[in-house]
C-alpha cells in the first residue's frame, strides 16, 4: 500500500506541464488564481517533437510574455518545401495583422522548462516528478486527483482540473475520456543530429517520402535548432492504406534513405536516440470536458490534421481553459467552464473537419502525386496552401487568399 501524506487544496489543478499545462497554468496565475501544476517528469526533460514554431505558436509564446529575442531560440523567415523531381520551393510567411511574421524553433527540452518557469513566475505552484495516478471524484464531478511520488501518495482537492498529459492522456481516459477512432492519427520519429551544412533560417519540410509503391501519406522534416544541431524527423498518417505495417523507425529511415549524402545526417552525425510517438489530431478524443475537467492540447487530440502541429493549439486551448475557468470561479457558476467544448468546435471544428477530408484523400497515393506533382509548383496556389495548412488568416475580407479559405472552411461541416 502506498504511503499516504496529507491533503492539498487548490482552486485549480492541472496535470502536466508541456505547452498546454504550462500556458493553461500561466493564464490563471496570471488572473490571481491558486494553481497547482504537477508533471510526472523533473525538468527539463526530453519531448518527442519536431521543436518549430509556426507565427501561430510564436503568437501564443508571446502571449505569455515570452521574449521571442531570447538567444535560445532559432528564428525562420520561411517554409522550404521540397516536392518530386527536384522541385524545390521557398514560402515566406505571410504578412499578416494578427501573427508575426517568422517562426520559431527551440528543442522542448529548453522550450518546456521555459514556460512553466513563466508560470511559476506568474504565481503558479509546480510539483515536479508527481504522477496523477486517478481523478477523485464527487459523484459525476471531478474534484482533484492523487498524486503518487515515491511510493507515496496523496489527495489533491481542487475546483476545477485540467488534464494537459499530451497524446498519453491517461489521467483523462481514467475521467472517462476517450479517442474518437473516426478521426485521424499519425506516427513520427525524431533525432537529433550535428552536421557541417550551412543553416538558413527556413523549416525544410520534404513531401516526396516514397516506398517502393509510391508517394506515402506523409512528410519528413528539417528544423534548425543553431550550433550545427538539427531536428530531423518524418510522419505518417493513419489513411496510408499499409499504415499498420509501418513503424516510426521505418518512416524515418525511409526518409533518411532519400537525402543527399553529402548531407551527413547519418549515424556518426548522431546526437542522441531516435524518439518517436503517436500524433492524435483534428479534436480525435471524447468528451474533452465533463464535471470538473477540462481537456487540453494533444490530450484532446487538438492537433492540426494538415501539418501536424500541436504545440499552437495546446496553448492557445490552454488559455481558453483558463479564461472559463477563471470565470467561473469569479462568478461562482460552474457551468460557466463547460462551455469549452462548444468554444473548441466553434473555433477549430470547420477547420478541422477540412483538414480531416485532407487526410483522408492523400491516404491515396494516386491523389497525393497528383497534389504534389502538379499543385506543388504554382507559387500562388502553394501560398495559398501554405496559409491554409497552418491555419495562418487574419480575415480581411480584401484579401482573396482569406476569402478563399473561409469559404472552403464554411462549406465543411461544424461537428
Amino acid at each position: 500500500m502506498p504511503k499516504r501524506t496529507s491533503a492539498i487544496d487548490t482552486q485549480v489543478l492541472v496535470v502536466g506541464a508541456g505547452p498546454g499545462g504550462a500556458a493553461t497554468a500561466y493564464h490563471l496565475a496570471s488572473r490571481g488564481l491558486d494553481v497547482l501544476l504537477v508533471d510526472k517528469a523533473i525538468f527539463p526533460r526530453e519531448k518527442v517533437c519536431g521543436d518549430g514554431l509556426t507565427p501561430r505558436g510564436v503568437r501564443a509564446v508571446v502571449r505569455m510574455g515570452v521574449d521571442t529575442e531570447d538567444p535560445g531560440f532559432v528564428r525562420t523567415d520561411a517554409l522550404r518545401a521540397y516536392g518530386v523531381d527536384g522541385v524545390v520551393v521557398d514560402y515566406p510567411w505571410p504578412k499578416l495583422s494578427d501573427f508575426p511574421r517568422f517562426g520559431l524553433v527551440r528543442t522542448r527540452y529548453d522550450f518546456d522548462d521555459l514556460l512553466a518557469k513563466r508560470a511559476v513566475e506568474a504565481g503558479a505552484t509546480f510539483l515536479q516528478g508527481h504522477e496523477a495516478t486517478a481523478p477523485l471524484m464527487d459523484g459525476n464531478w471531478v474534484g482533484g486527483a492523487t498524486l503518487g511520488e515515491n511510493g507515496s501518495s496523496r489527495p489533491v482537492r481542487a475546483r476545477f482540473v485540467v488534464a494537459a498529459e499530451g497524446a498519453s492522456s491517461r489521467f483523462a481516459q481514467r475521467a472517462g475520456v476517450q479517442r474518437d477512432p473516426s478521426r485521424p492519427v499519425a506516427i513520427a520519429a525524431r533525432r537529433y543530429y550535428r552536421i557541417p551544412r550551412r543553416q538558413e533560417p527556413v523549416l525544410e519540410a520534404f513531401l516526396d517520402l516514397r516506398d517502393p509503391d509510391g508517394l506515402m501519406a506523409g512528410y519528413g522534416w528539417i528544423f534548425p535548432l543553431g550550433d550545427d544541431l538539427v531536428n530531423v524527423g518524418a510522419g505518417l498518417l493513419n489513411t496510408f492504406k499499409r499504415f499498420k505495417e509501418v513503424s516510426a523507425k521505418k518512416v524515418m529511415d525511409v526518409f533518411l534513405r532519400q537525402l543527399p549524402p553529402e548531407w551527413q545526417i547519418d549515424e556518426a552525425h548522431a546526437d542522441g536516440p531516435l524518439l518517436s510517438g503517436p500524433i492524435p489530431m483534428g479534436i480525435n478524443r471524447r468528451p474533452i470536458a465533463t464535471p470538473g475537467l477540462l481537456v487540453v492540447g494533444d490530450a484532446a487530440g487538438v492537433t492540426n490534421p494538415f501539418n501536424g502541429e500541436g504545440i499552437a493549439y495546446a496553448m492557445e486551448t490552454g488559455e481558453l481553459a483558463a479564461e472559463l475557468i477563471a470565470d467561473a470561479i469569479s462568478k461562482d457558476r460552474p457551468a460557466i467552464a463547460q462551455m469549452y467544448p462548444t468554444l473548441v468546435r466553434q473555433r477549430y471544428g470547420r477547420y478541422f473537419n477540412v483538414g480531416n477530408a485532407w487526410v483522408r484523400m492523400i491516404g491515396h497515393p494516386r491523389f497525393m502525386r497528383f497534389a504534389v506533382q502538379h499543385g506543388f509548383p504554382r507559387q500562388r496556389l502553394m501560398g495559398f496552401a501554405l496559409r491554409l495548412m497552418a491555419n495562418l488568416t487574419d480575415g480581411k475580407d480584401g484579401d482573396t487568399q482569406d476569402r478563399l479559405m473561409h469559404a472552403l472552411v464554411r462549406l465543411a461541416p461544424e461537428r
